[in-house]
């Protein structure tokens, strides 16, 4: 039995109400708007984890969540319901690369990185499997596994990990997106996880920001 990384974009009206999602390891961003979830106010651009069962509420009069979720392999989509709710399952992957066996801990974690205007980043490798979210500018990237072709944003990308990374931001403006990753435990000091293999142009220290670190048993 494996696991998958999930990802979905949720757009939820002032007022509404989901039913309750199933317990799982789950990272919720605020990507316009403002909700609540299980009660706690969430704003835009604000995350958390929320593992247990969740219920999701509409405070802006509109607003958009991006939820990345860890699931068995081959399960049904986790899409949220509820009346003036709309959630559609937009990436999924197998974990194929790591073993994560049953009982076995693990970081995950959602983060974001910033890159500069007509940046092309030197090769690289993570440690942990994950999937992107572009929030502003361009993106595409060189991985051996799964070419990333130009995103837009609001599109997801899957990066493997293991497999080298080169990666392009938009020509005339910064890029940013967001990274929900499955890494190992040893990461949860809250290091960067970028394993540079040619270090002639580094990335600035402001190109990172940890949002959420969640230590997860499987």
């Amino acid at each position: 039995m494996t696991n998958s990384l999930f990802f979905y974009q949720d757009q939820v009206l002032q007022g509404s109400k989901s039913a309750p999602l199933a317990p799982s390891p789950r990272m919720l961003l605020v990507r316009h708007g403002a909700i609540t979830v299980n009660g706690k106010p969430l704003g835009e651009m604000e995350a958390v984890y929320a593992g247990d069962e969740t219920i999701i509420e509409g405070v802006a009069e509109w607003s958009m969540i991006w939820r990345w979720e860890l699931e068995t392999t081959g399960s049904a989509p986790y899409l949220l319901n509820g009346p003036e709710i709309y959630s559609i399952q937009r990436l999924a992957r197998e974990i194929a690369l790591i073993d994560m066996a049953p009982g076995s801990q693990w970081l995950f974690r959602l983060d974001r990185i910033k890159m500069a205007a007509a940046r092309v980043t030197d090769p690289h490798v993570h440690p942990g499997p994950g999937i992107r979210c572009l929030l502003e500018g361009t993106f595409s990237a060189d991985q051996k596994s799964e070419t990333i072709t130009q995103r837009l944003p609001g599109d997801p990308w899957w990066e493997v990990g293991p497999d080298e990374v080169i990666a392009r931001a938009a020509p005339t403006m910064r890029t940013r997106f967001m990274r929900g990753m499955i890494l190992q435990a040893e990461f949860s000091d809250g290091t960067e996880t970028a394993k540079w293999l040619d270090t002639k142009n580094p990335p600035p220290s402001d190109n990172w920001t940890l949002f959420v670190d969640q230590l997860i048993t499987v």
